[in-house]
């Protein structure tokens, strides 16, 4: 989802385990979520236009929503953005 002045968040359709520090390294192949330094999720994608967006932002929010409920007005945390490149 793109915010105001270009922010960028991303809907987690699953409840985060607590942590210190999220990010979300992404590649031209893949996008991976990290909590603190443990991997919690890992999707395959075909880059383009989600991987320079998300690659131009130094974090991204991220919203927890199980589907359950109304959907969140806030956004719940916010991840640092690493950018790898692809092998």
């Amino acid at each position: 989802m793109m915010g105001r002045d270009d922010s960028i968040v991303i809907v987690i359709p699953a409840n985060l385990p607590k942590a210190e520090t999220y990010t979300v390294s992404v590649s031209d192949r893949d996008i991976k979520f990290r909590a603190d330094y443990s991997c919690i999720a890992e999707m395959l994608y075909q880059g383009g236009e989600v991987f320079r967006r998300i690659a131009s932002a130094i974090q991204v929010g991220l919203v927890e929503y199980t589907g359950a409920g109304d959907f969140p007005n806030h956004i719940t945390n916010v991840a640092y953005v690493e950018v790898r490149r692809a092998v």
